[in-house]
């Protein structure tokens, strides 16, 4: 009978936390068009170049959207960015510039504490804005809700496809 009062207790916690108290460092954005009632679905990661080019040494922006898809989850969320791209404070989440403290590895992970998912519903958009595009290849994100959670699978991945350029860039001193 007790443990299933701290139970009832601590969900009923969670529940008010996720109701009552926003992301600090991100906003959740609803996006529903689903029942509520649906049964939950593996976290999903949407990666897209969204520049006019999509070249090697061209500049774009790159897009990466992150939903958990869980029941209940909270925790941090982290993407982790492929060699050749990395994030800075002029990037954004949700709208809103990245901090300092949300940068780790020299810019190869973006860690966002504290952040809540209750019935699939949160997203969570990163822009890379203005990035030089790598070398022609295949570049894969990812994207991981590290929480205390029910009801997902909290790992996805997502690639890109970054072309070859017809002609070399030209050196900017026209040097042999």
């Amino acid at each position: 009978m007790y443990r299933s009062k701290l139970s009832i207790l601590a969900v009923s916690l969670v529940m008010m936390v996720s109701i009552f108290l926003p992301s600090f460092q991100a906003s959740a954005q609803t996006t529903k068009t689903e029942s509520v009632y649906r049964p939950a679905a593996n976290a999903s990661l949407y990666a897209t170049i969204t520049g006019a080019s999509k070249q090697e040494w061209s500049f774009s922006d790159i897009e990466l959207t992150y939903r958990p898809n869980s029941i209940l989850a909270l925790g941090t969320v982290e993407f982790t960015l492929p060699s050749g791209f990395s994030a800075t404070t002029k990037d954004t989440v949700n709208g809103r510039a990245l901090t300092t403290g949300q940068i780790l590895n020299n810019g190869k992970t973006v860690r966002l504490p504290l952040t809540i998912d209750l019935l699939g519903i949160a997203e969570f958009k990163l822009v890379l804005a203005n990035k030089t595009l790598p070398a022609a290849g295949k570049y894969t994100f990812r994207a991981e809700n590290r929480v205390l959670g029910l009801g997902s699978t909290f790992y996805a991945e997502s690639s890109i496809e970054v072309q070859k350029r017809a002609t070399p860039p030209t050196q900017p001193c026209n040097c042999k």
